[in-house]
């Protein structure tokens, strides 16, 4: 899906099209001021990333490596793990959205998970 609509779209219109599907959203969702505030945009962020990472592949393996071994061990070292790859997927987005377009990421990502 992500990579026929990276083809279907122009770069002009996709990036029309996503900021206004942004605003809208902005303006549905933002009724309230703690939706306002940095508190409200975290707790978005985390709940987003919560429920994207629960039940997945990494969730399961952490589980097991609980009941294997010192779960206050494997708490330190997932939080670190999911924090550093948290830290090289925003510092690599940010850079990728200086030099590739959207148009050009959305088909790379959409043949990546192919």
């Amino acid at each position: 899906k992500t990579l026929m609509e990276a083809f279907a779209n122009t770069e002009e219109s996709a990036m029309n099209e996503e900021l206004e599907e942004a605003k809208e959203e902005v303006d549905k969702t933002s009724s309230s001021l703690a939706d306002k505030t940095a508190l409200g945009t975290i707790a978005s962020i985390f709940a987003l990333v919560f429920a994207a990472e629960f039940g997945d592949r990494s969730f399961l393996s952490t589980i097991a490596l609980s009941a294997a071994q010192n779960p206050v061990s494997v708490a330190g070292g997932a939080i670190a793990a999911h924090a550093a790859a948290t830290g090289v997927a925003v510092s690599g987005g940010a850079v990728l959205a200086k030099y590739i377009s959207e148009r050009a990421l959305g088909i790379i990502s959409g043949t990546l998970f192919l």
